[in-house]
């Protein structure tokens, strides 16, 4: 009886730990924000943008390896090591989908594995943008299956 309800806490207690620290975990426990940057090499182009995750221990553990598979096709990526609970102010606006002053492309998840991402256009002409986002959709739902969109800009 003794080693039964050991068990029972040990299985409850490794229950807890991947529900809650594990960076495979599927549900939201308290967001954190990795910043990425992403070199686009066809056209030149940089994107600064952050990437939501499900906790501290699913950005540290998964944010890198999740984001580089989704721009795999599209050009090389750096995450930032530091993972944060809140935005910079001026990137608030972003996951609320408002108009920014640049153009974004934004990433809504669509299956418990995706995350969700905005990633900005800076010094890019309004004329390269459109372009540039229809190709970065097009190569970044050959591994994302949620909906990815561009929210234009209000400058330029």
């Amino acid at each position: 009886m003794k080693k039964i309800i050991i068990l029972i806490i040990l299985a409850g207690g490794i229950q807890y730990v991947f529900s809650n620290h594990s960076p495979f975990q599927e549900t939201m426990t308290e967001p954190y924000f990795v910043e990425i940057r992403v070199d686009d090499r066809e056209n030149d182009i940089q994107l600064v943008g952050f990437g939501e995750m499900l906790s501290h221990e699913d950005c540290l553990g998964r944010a890198a390896i999740f984001w580089a598979s989704v721009f795999e096709h599209i050009g090389k990526i750096e995450a930032d090591a530091t993972c944060s609970t809140e935005l910079p102010e001026r990137y608030q606006p972003l996951f609320d989908n408002q108009q920014f002053s640049a153009t974004y492309v934004a990433f809504d998840k669509g299956s418990d594995g995706e995350r969700n991402g905005r990633f900005v256009f800076y010094g890019v002409p309004s004329s390269v943008v459109a372009k540039a986002c229809s190709r970065i959709i097009s190569k970044a739902k050959q591994r994302y299956k949620g909906e990815i969109y561009c929210v234009q800009g209000h400058v330029g």
